[in-house]
């Protein structure tokens, strides 16, 4: 229990430090916008990606269709 109580006084003293440090906030701000970025290029990059794939399934399945008229 007393461990407990110990814990919950050290985290609320780290976070209150942390709150208030300019510092932490730049570092949370940079983190924040190279996610977004990385998110971003890689959502171009699926989009590219799935765009091919269907265009690739359409065109086998138009190969497949003649290829059964064919026989």
């Amino acid at each position: 229990m007393f461990q407990r109580i110990v814990n919950f006084w050290a985290q609320t003293f780290v976070t209150e430090r942390l709150l208030a440090s300019p510092l932490f906030h730049r570092l949370a701000a940079r983190t924040h916008q190279k996610v977004s970025s990385i998110q971003q290029a890689g959502s171009s990059h699926y989009n590219e990606f799935s765009k091919a794939f269907k265009d690739n399934l359409e065109k086998e399945a138009r190969k497949q269709q003649q290829r059964n008229l064919s026989d």
